[in-house]
């Protein structure tokens, strides 16, 4: 039979605890430390062997019987009258066991008579020795119920982070899927010669949606290259009057991030920027020593677009995205003289993904 590692934890414990009041009894003893002997060694392992079996007892009634019902019950009046009461029973147990049992039979010197003030100080004696090892024990108990229940309660956040997560990354591909199919539609009433290259710059765009957005993290380079693709496919729908400078400065093209981050925001400058005249977007991306930099303005027509209630789904699911992601990010964008500005900066060192997708909890 095998035994399981909780089993040990409590055998482990036992002999500790044995161990210990075995050496403070030989050795704060003075017979041990005049006459030691095997024999005296045996008469006290023996009774601390005996007074183990009213201890022991004591110790399970509480870890198992008083503390599950004190945790749950509401009422506890009745328990604080069952705790006093089972202390004078395992007191009076270990009285009895000591006068009619270790003294006459083990150690063989029972006092004759003894004071009331000597009566006293032994049952306070029994009292703080019970109470000892049940309140280690119980502090231990205490201690690990206590972990277990952060441990869960980490484990119900993340499994909640994590489908937050995933439902902010679902929201991206139909709200992508919808504007470019909106823009499929334009070309082939217009009967664009480009429309079949547009269908075909989506199914790639699509094809990495599916199969690199269920990663932690890509290289930044991929990231780059889809929003390349996506800029492209763009500028198929709305020609020369909407034209996008797009500047990289990347010293690590391996540098992991997250993918389609950076995604909406360039969708984001593509939807509100493209009027009816010649306008531009400029579109820029720094990495340096794990500090990214991204920087996107974008003309606007009208009235303001957070004014209007036209952010979106994009910047919002973004700013969330980079609340559950990363620890040391900061993200702002604002209107200036007909112009939309939105600054990005991550320190990608501070990502924190890792832990909300670790399975091990």
């Amino acid at each position: 039979m095998i035994i399981n590692k909780s089993v040990w934890f409590h055998i482990l414990f036992w002999m500790v605890y044995f161990s210990i009041n075995l050496f403070t009894g030989l050795y704060l003893s003075s017979s041990n430390n005049i006459n030691p002997s095997l024999d005296l060694f045996n008469k006290t392992a023996l009774s601390q062997l005996l007074l183990l079996s009213i201890k022991i007892p004591a110790v399970y009634y509480v870890l198992y019987s008083l503390i599950p019902r004190w945790l749950k019950q509401p009422g506890k009046f009745m328990l604080f009258i069952e705790v006093i009461a089972a202390l004078c029973f395992f007191v009076l147990a270990y009285r009895v066991m000591i006068h009619f049992v270790i003294w006459p039979y083990v150690t063989f010197n029972k006092p004759q008579t003894f004071t009331t003030l000597e009566f006293v100080a032994r049952l306070f004696y029994s009292i703080f020795d019970i109470l000892q090892v049940v309140g280690i024990a119980a502090a231990i108990k205490l201690f690990r119920l206590r972990i277990n229940a952060i441990k869960n309660e980490k484990a119900l956040i993340q499994e909640k982070l994590q489908s937050e997560m995933l439902h902010l990354k679902s929201q991206i591909n139909p709200h992508f899927l919808f504007n470019m199919l909106n823009s499929i539609y334009s070309l082939s009433r217009a009967k664009s010669a480009s429309t079949p290259d547009t269908v075909m710059k989506l199914s790639k765009i699509l094809r990495y949606m599916i199969y690199e957005t269920g990663k932690i993290t890509v290289p930044i380079e991929e990231e780059i290259k889809i929003i390349d693709d996506f800029i492209e496919l763009q500028q198929l729908r709305f020609g020369k009057r909407l034209q996008v400078k797009m500047e990289n400065h990347i010293d690590n093209n391996s540098t992991q991030v997250t993918p389609l981050l950076l995604f909406p925001l360039i969708e984001n400058a593509f939807k509100h920027g493209n009027g009816s005249g010649t306008s531009e977007i400029l579109f820029n991306i720094t990495l340096v020593q794990n500090s990214l930099d991204v920087s996107v303005i974008n003309p606007i027509e009208g009235s303001s677009v957070q004014s209007n209630g036209e952010e979106g789904i994009g910047l919002p699911n973004l700013r969330r995205q980079l609340e559950l992601l990363y620890r040391d990010y900061s993200f702002v964008h604002y209107e200036k003289d007909n112009l939309f500005v939105v600054n990005l900066w991550i320190n990608l060192a501070s990502y924190a993904g890792f832990e909300l997708f670790d399975s091990r909890g």
